[in-house]
């Protein structure tokens, strides 16, 4: 389900690619210092101190490079399916690209998913093919690094479950097959809630009951991926949830009627009018509200004189939505957040068809 824009992360932005902005999260440099913490005294002691926390550095760039590679991968796809994408993010648990998704399909969530893994595929091979042909100890060792972490990159998010690629995967398949988004994301992601189980019983569990005690460091990276994956995991069933509640929603019931007002017309057509006044422009698109503070002000004598658009109160933008077969209730939502207006004004081709209020669409999904 689609949900409103949230401000821009705390961090560096590092670059703007095609208008998309790419940050660094400030929990990212965490990261980069816990690899170099954990890589460097073994570099060190092979390759002197220098060089060896060199090269950990390399790695932890390595690892930041890697991550934005699969996500700018998921930015250029969900751009090519026509998805408005509002920026790209490296941090403490990896990255993720944010889009509106609105109007996606199954298959256009599956391609957008499967590419980022792909991507880090294709590197760690061509890390790989840098190995076999190198004959320098350094740098067989830093491609080996960014082989490794691609590698483990694209498996990683290949795995079944949300919030992960693979998870998205399983939703998108779900979804082709039974037409059904909301139960496709739940199931989704209750198989990353079973992921999760699995992931700690195969790492803590196992060896517990062998009489072995894991280690620490292993333990605690562990239960923080676990926490991180289950967290995702319940968001996703919450919103199948909601998305399924929305689906039961009747749009024609929790519509008002209203009337179109061009804002060029003197304010005196408005006496004939027996709907909600919404003001339209020359295309007849909702432009605003009739401001009635403003038309009690208004002189009698200057009435007829004085056009709609003088006590016209502008409307935020994105306070309109288009009746699509299908998706009428998410669209009216997905307005409602876009716009932080508790009105909405619906449209059909591009015409005006009545107005929808926050308090009673919410009503209404309290009923459903």
């Amino acid at each position: 389900m689609a949900e409103p824009i949230e401000p821009p992360p705390r961090g560096i932005r590092l670059a703007t690619i095609g208008s998309i902005p790419v940050y660094l999260g400030w929990s990212w440099l965490l990261l980069g210092v816990i690899i170099i913490v954990i890589i460097g005294p073994g570099t060190a002691a092979r390759f002197g101190a220098v060089t060896g926390y060199a090269i950990a550095a390399v790695y932890a760039l390595a690892l930041l490079l890697s991550v934005l590679a699969h996500e700018a991968a998921h930015a250029v796809a969900a751009r090519a399916f026509g998805h408005t994408v509002h920026r790209v993010v490296a941090d403490l648990w990896g990255g993720h690209t944010a889009f509106d998704a609105s109007h996606g399909t199954a298959r256009s969530a599956a391609t957008i998913a499967i590419v980022g893994p792909l991507t880090n595929g294709v590197i760690a091979a061509l890390a790989f093919g840098g190995v076999v042909l190198s004959g320098s100890d350094v740098v067989v060792t830093l491609l080996s690094g960014v082989a490794f972490v691609n590698g483990a990159l694209a498996l990683f998010n290949l795995l079944p479950g949300l919030p992960l690629d693979g998870g998205q995967v399983v939703e998108s398949l779900i979804w082709a097959a039974t037409g059904d988004q909301s139960r496709a994301r739940v199931i989704a992601g209750w198989a990353g809630r079973v992921l999760v189980v699995v992931i700690v019983l195969a790492i803590i569990g196992v060896p517990l009951a062998r009489g072995a005690t894991p280690d620490l460091s292993i333990t605690l990276w562990t239960a923080l991926i676990g926490a991180f994956l289950w967290s995702g995991a319940t968001s996703a069933i919450a919103q199948g949830e909601a998305l399924g509640t929305l689906r039961g929603l009747d749009v024609a019931t929790v519509l008002e009627p209203a009337a179109a007002i061009r804002d060029d017309r003197p304010l005196t057509e408005l006496t004939s009018l027996r709907a909600l006044p919404v003001v339209v422009d020359a295309a007849g698109t909702p432009i605003g509200l009739i401001d009635h503070d403003a038309l009690r002000s208004v002189p009698p004598g200057a009435v007829a004189s004085t056009p709609v658009s003088a006590v016209t109160t502008p409307a935020p933008a994105a306070w309109t939505t288009e009746l699509r077969p299908g998706s009428e209730a998410l669209d009216l939502v997905r307005a409602f957040q876009s716009s932080g207006s508790s009105i909405v004004a619906v449209t059909s081709d591009g015409q005006l068809h009545g107005v929808a209020r926050a308090a009673r669409v919410n009503a209404a999904l309290s009923r459903t």
